[in-house]
């Protein structure tokens, strides 16, 4: 009774805000799915409460090394997955943080994983080559790579670049809207916890996000709000930025 009371509510809010909800990687029990069957467990959890997204880790994937792997071994455990979320209707996204420096095989390998499983996106951090060069330097790399691998793909899944959380990244709000200037098949990706550690604690009004939503708008345009992607949690942080994740009741970012 109690889960029918919180998948009704659940569903009213999504309805009312025109946007799906939902959660990354795993649920409580289990807060990373590195399994099929935590994947098909987590998919029910959210059904059961009325969430309609869940956020694959890369961890699932780790066997996956190339894409003959994906179509000789693991093809139907992906089908399993897309199907089942499809039946609960549920949106899948699928992320990568952690690119190589020489991130083509990976994406390439996770772009077509997110085709056979019909995800709305998959979100990478821009930052591979952060650390190895000045920055400038590396977002104009990073601008090439992803074009390269764009270019190169059959999937129509777009990749999503989304905001880091350190200030020696690309990934500011900025870099994250010049990359998708400047590529083809990608959309920004705001992750609203990285942008508040990033700033040193920026995001403490309403205005502070409208701010962020109206800059990303102003340059991609209002199609892109009718349709944005977002992540929400919770960090600390100091004078670098992002230091590691916590609870949003434990956080200091405002999103009420």
């Amino acid at each position: 009774m109690y889960d029918m009371l919180v998948r009704k509510k659940a569903l009213k809010i999504q309805e009312r805000l025109g946007m799906r909800l939902g959660i990354a990687y795993g649920t409580s029990k289990c807060p990373v799915a590195r399994k099929v069957d935590q994947v098909m467990a987590a998919l029910y959890e959210l059904y059961k409460v009325g969430l309609r997204a869940f956020v694959l880790p890369h961890e699932l994937f780790e066997g996956i090394e190339s894409q003959t792997d994906l179509y000789k071994v693991h093809y139907g455990n992906l089908l399993k997955i897309r199907d089942t979320a499809k039946k609960y209707n549920i949106e899948l996204a699928l992320h990568h943080p952690n690119l190589p420096q020489e991130p083509d095989e990976v994406l390439k390998t996770f772009a077509s994983i997110a085709s056979v499983m019909d995800c709305r996106l998959l979100a990478i951090h821009p930052s591979f080559y952060s650390g190895f060069m000045p920055k400038d330097q590396a977002l104009r790399l990073a601008v090439h790579k992803i074009n390269e691998v764009t270019g190169s793909l059959r999937s129509k899944v777009k990749i999503g670049i989304e905001t880091t959380g350190k200030i020696n990244e690309v990934g500011s709000v900025e870099d994250v809207v010049e990359i998708v200037k400047r590529t083809t098949n990608t959309e920004p990706v705001i992750n609203w916890g990285h942008t508040h550690a990033r700033g040193s604690g920026a995001l403490r009004t309403q205005k502070d996000f409208a701010d962020v939503l109206n800059s990303v708008r102003q340059e991609l345009g209002s199609g892109w709000l009718s349709n944005a992607y977002f992540f929400f949690s919770g960090f600390s942080y100091g004078p670098s930025g992002m230091l590691k994740a916590l609870p949003l009741k434990k956080s200091d970012i405002k999103l009420d």
